[in-house]
């Protein structure tokens, strides 16, 4: 029985991908479409992890530029001016929502995402829902630190808790800490997970699906 849902954000809870695969190629609007198209690939391809490690390969190993500290930090803080009110702002995903609403005293909520720390409890306390979360986690740490974070501190059972994402490094956070886990797949798009993985579409089925587990 499920009594603990760990959550990916964007593409789960909010349908703020596309957002965040336009700013990065926004924010490197001055070159060429070539290496614009090479960004938007790398990042699609590498969902699901922090922004700090895309721009810095960005930097080194498309434009081989300047890619010290400061040049990634400088990056990164023009990319969340760019996305931030646009997340916030972000539809939901269908049946998200209404999902957390309905359950969040059923099941103990939480959060893992590769979106900052500080950046992800902005979004969530603006779109309230901070407080049906247990806890909220981002970026430094990865998708697999962060679970294995929220299994220690709450005690779970691994056949307890469940994760839902939209990318390979949701899953292989999962498959690191031995979770069940749920891949969401926009409708019309070609699933990205092995084949038997079980996806959704949307949240509206979630909480019969939850049950089967």
């Amino acid at each position: 029985m499920i009594k603990s849902i760990i959550f990916d954000f964007d593409g789960v809870i909010a349908e703020s991908t596309n957002i965040k695969t336009d700013a990065f190629v926004s924010l490197y609007s001055k070159y060429s479409e070539e290496i614009q198209t090479k960004v938007k690939d790398y990042h699609v391809k590498n969902s699901g992890i922090s922004r700090y490690k895309k721009i810095l390969h960005y930097q080194k190993e498309i434009l081989k530029q300047d890619y010290s500290e400061k040049i990634i930090n400088d990056l990164a803080d023009k990319f969340s001016e760019i996305i931030l009110e646009k997340v916030i702002n972000s539809e939901y995903v269908k049946g998200s929502k209404e999902f957390i609403q309905k359950n969040h005293s059923n099941y103990e909520f939480h959060i893992a995402t590769g979106t900052p720390q500080g950046e992800i409890e902005i979004i969530m306390r603006e779109k309230c829902l901070e407080n049906k979360f247990k806890s909220i986690y981002g970026t430094p740490l990865t998708k697999t630190e962060i679970i294995r974070k929220i299994l220690t501190e709450n005690g779970y059972k691994k056949e307890n808790v469940i994760f839902i994402g939209d990318a390979i490094a949701d899953l292989e956070g999962a498959l690191n800490n031995d979770l069940n886990f749920i891949g969401r797949v926009p409708r019309g798009e070609s699933s990205i997970f092995p084949e038997k993985t079980t996806v959704i579409n949307d949240l509206t089925s979630l909480n019969d699906l939850i049950l089967t587990f």
